[in-house]
């Protein structure tokens, strides 16, 4: 009978091991992605580069000045790539 109950124990102990694991890896997978400083300055990144663009073509700005906004709009789509190693 005590070998019944150290293998219901050891049984216990393994579920309880194979259970937490996965809910630390499911917590991990929550809050890791969501909310890590790269995603949420990366996506303001973007949003600026966006942001330029719109400018740039709703800009009543002379020939000269809009190529001038352009290659800002530019530099900073260059920046992103070579930050963040991907297209913005």
């Amino acid at each position: 009978m005590a070998s019944r109950n150290q293998q219901w124990s050891t049984r216990s102990w393994l579920w309880l091991f194979i259970f937490a694991l996965m809910a630390a890896a499911l917590l991990y997978y929550i809050l890791g992605n969501s909310s890590a400083p790269d995603s949420q300055e990366q996506g303001s990144d973007r949003a600026a580069i966006k942001d330029c663009w719109q400018r740039h073509a709703n800009s009543p700005l002379s020939p000269t000045e809009l190529k001038y906004v352009a290659e800002a709009c530019e530099f900073m789509e260059n920046e992103f790539i070579l930050k963040y190693r991907q297209d913005p």
